[in-house]
């Protein structure tokens, strides 16, 4: 396989090892790249090669210069059972100019830390692989998955589709020559008769000029190709009245809730969604998962008087819910505990989850799976909601791997993520307009199988409340959006730092909405926030490097290159030195003027010559914030 250079610069090229292992066939895709047709798909049945019952499927996306590949494995069909182990979905090669410097760009993932979504830089050297992995089940937990070889000119974009565990390496074996290995983190098994799995998907996306062209390349095919297409993107990404800013999540009740969406509807906002998070369960969060349905004492009508108050207000209805987790002694256990996993061997920090009685949902068992299908979208129905949102929280590592036998090693995660694609891609079918929204403890299920499916609304843990805020607020944006066009925050207070820290293509407010000031304050905010909400799904570019330093500057910018707009954010810390900071904005045309506003007063016109040669945003107070809008003067 190759991929046909963009430039004469950029020299690299791939090539598939002839490994014994599932990328042996991959050589049958080798004339996808240059293939005209948006979508090719290879013949159903078994190809030739060296592991029986595989199959490949592929698509071929050649205006991004990008193509998908997933195999799918079945049981051999002579009934032997073949014994599958060490399962790649990927191992190639990738060939840079010789005198080229080769360095990987990839983000720490989400793991409830101030540090969530760092970008990292790995220069690769001779015989030093780069080792990442997933931590504890989910794909995001600890390490994104996606991946930025770039040198000479050019590189090679590298993404995983896999919402359980995953490990990657990448090793510079010879000069301009990088070796590339990815899959299933743990995969010794033989597959029942007649059965067969999916394996994590792959894609690889091509690009000329530096790194940053290579991400926003990539941003543009998530937001075209790995994102939800049953509404358009700001449909998708809500502008949010979150309850909790008023009621803890156990203290909610039909009465709190019908009466504060009246509320919330009579003031005027442009928020277009209203979400209850968890809680509303029998027995509340989080000793209640594991009980379905509304808690009687609060909700004697469930929450379908909740959901037509809603519906009422001119609102969308948004719900909290877990089904994958069940608590001891809850009904799930008592009446179905062949359907839960338990955990065992977690590490010490984690140990809460053997002691708390935290049990895992089996989506790989059918009748745990359709029970948990037929219950939501019940309730789904029965609420009138418009956003189903699944949350997560726990490691479901520690489930899988207990009692596992020696010859079904992956195979409970390997099923029980192909049962969780089920899931929801029914809850989808039968309910076309729901927006499925995807939570797990935070932002630990982003790769882009689960984002194709879902949107994210709640990055992180370590969000709202946590000390290192508002420092790490901004740097998730800073971080996460190198690689995801839909996603923001909101914020929990009407300030300005938390308001501007949390802007993006969605936002949540959790406010008391019956304190005129600070519906004051955000009536003011959004009023300048929604016209340029939609540039947050363009491209980006860091104007400083990432930190969550008092003592730090971070900023980025935000641009639509076909509107010619653009968001600029910086952030003074609280202990920075110096009162400015020089940036050069990038995605701008040189020969045509920008009208700048800024939000703190003030504004002009400069060329794009003159806004990329670099300006200083001067901020005299710390904290400090500061939001320049850019448009193309007419």
């Amino acid at each position: 396989m190759k991929i046909t250079p963009g430039t004469k610069t950029n020299q690299m090229r791939v090539a598939f090892l002839n490994l014994k292992t599932l990328n042996a066939i991959l050589g049958a895709v080798a004339g996808l790249f240059p293939c005209a047709a948006p979508c090719v798909e290879l013949p159903k049945a078994p190809l030739p090669g060296p592991v029986p019952g595989l199959r490949i499927e592929t698509r071929a996306y050649p205006a991004h210069k990008a193509t998908e590949w997933q195999f799918r494995l079945g049981a051999d069909r002579d009934g032997s059972r073949v014994l599958h182990e060490n399962l790649k979905s990927a191992d190639f090669e990738v060939a840079f100019p010789k005198d080229a410097t080769v360095t990987l760009h990839w983000n720490r993932g989400s793991h409830s830390e101030a540090s969530d979504f760092e970008p990292k830089t790995d220069v690769l050297e001779l015989g030093k692989p780069v080792e990442l992995e997933s931590f504890g089940g989910r794909s995001s937990d600890g390490v994104l998955p996606y991946f930025n070889l770039t040198g000479g000119g050019g590189g090679l974009v590298f993404a995983l589709g896999w919402t359980g565990d995953w490990k990657a390496s990448f090793e510079r074996v010879a000069e301009g020559r990088v070796r590339v290995r990815a899959g299933l983190k743990r995969s010794r098994f033989r597959l029942a008769p007649g059965e067969e799995v999916r394996l994590p998907s792959v894609l690889v996306q091509e690009y000329a000029g530096d790194w940053m062209d290579g991400q926003n390349r990539f941003r543009r095919w998530m937001l075209e190709h790995a994102t939800p297409r049953n509404h358009p993107p700001m449909t998708l990404m809500p502008v949010e009245a979150g309850v909790h800013g008023m009621f803890r999540f156990n203290d909610t009740s039909e009465e709190k809730l019908v009466r504060l969406a009246e509320d919330v509807a009579s003031l005027g906002l442009p928020l277009d969604t209203y979400h209850l998070d968890a809680g509303w369960n029998p027995g509340g969060f989080p000793l209640g998962q594991g009980n379905p349905g509304a808690d009687p004492a609060r909700f004697p009508a469930g929450l379908e008087p909740v959901g037509k108050a809603v519906r009422g207000s001119g609102m969308r209805f948004l719900a909290w819910f877990e089904p994958e987790r069940a608590m001891r002694g809850t009904w799930l256990e008592r009446e179905h505990p062949d359907w839960l996993l338990i955990p065992s061997g977690t590490p010490e920090k984690l140990r809460y989850q053997e002691r708390d009685g935290f049990r895992l949902l089996d989506l790989g068992n059918p009748a745990a799976r359709q029970w948990a299908v037929e219950s939501v979208s019940e309730e789904v129905t029965r609420s009138g909601l418009s956003f189903y949102r699944q949350d997560f929280n726990l490691y479901p590592a520690y489930f899988w791997h207990t009692d596992e036998k020696p010859d079904e090693v992956g195979l409970r995660e390997i099923r029980h993520i192909n049962g969780l694609y089920d899931f929801l891609d029914e809850l989808a079918r039968r309910h076309p307009a729901l927006i499925l929204d995807n939570c797990a403890a935070g932002g630990r299920r982003l790769d882009f199988e689960m984002m194709r499916r879902c949107i994210v609304l709640w990055r992180s843990d370590s969000t709202w409340g946590a000390k290192s805020f508002p420092q790490n607020v901004q740097g998730m944006t800073h971080g996460l959006s190198h690689w995801l066009p839909l996603h923001g925050l909101g914020a929990a207070a009407t300030d300005d730092m938390a308001l501007r820290s949390g802007m993006g293509a969605c936002a949540g407010f959790s406010i008391n909405y019956r304190n005129p000031k600070a519906v004051s304050a955000l009536l003011a905010h959004l009023e300048r926030y929604m016209k340029v909400r939609p540039v947050f799904a363009g491209d980006f570019y860091p104007l400083t490097p990432h930190t969550v330093s008092v003592e730090g500057w971070i900023g980025w910018q935000f641009h639509r290159p076909e509107t010619g707009e653009s968001v600029v954010q910086v952030f003074r810390g609280a202990q920075a030195a110096g009162e400015s900071v020089r940036v050069n904005l990038r995605g701008l045309d040189p020969s045509k003027r920008y009208a700048w506003e800024d939000w703190d007063g003030g504004g002009g016109t400069r060329t794009g010559a003159e806004w990329m040669a670099g300006v200083e945003i001067r901020l005299s107070e710390k904290p400090g914030s500061a939001v320049w809008v850019l448009r193309e003067a007419r």
